[in-house]
């Protein structure tokens, strides 16, 4: 055997292992599930849990502030302003 002959069967045998993976990943796609989808209720609580710590967090940091001691009416401004920002991203992003 020469030196061309030896490429030549170490890339079939190459391609051979990546067509056998691929027909297997095939097959096995089906049945694979995410694992959000395996854990349904682990990961629900776990999104509450960092919803929740982040609405605390947030009220802390705004009382620290003491935006909620001068005038309420600041945070309800701010927060339509947050709203509207956000959404008008939101336009530009969808087109």
């Amino acid at each position: 055997m020469n030196n061309k002959e030896e490429k030549e069967i170490s890339v079939d045998i190459l391609k051979h292992i990546e067509d056998l993976s691929n027909k297997v990943n095939k097959m096995m796609a089906p049945h694979a599930k995410t694992v959000f989808h395996r854990y349904p209720i682990t990961f629900g609580l776990l999104i509450l849990l960092g919803v929740t710590a982040l609405q605390l967090g947030l009220k802390e940091v705004i009382s620290d502030l003491g935006l909620l001691d001068i005038n309420p009416i600041y945070l309800i401004l701010i927060g339509i302003i947050i709203l509207i920002i956000t959404g008008t991203i939101y336009k530009k992003l969808e087109k």
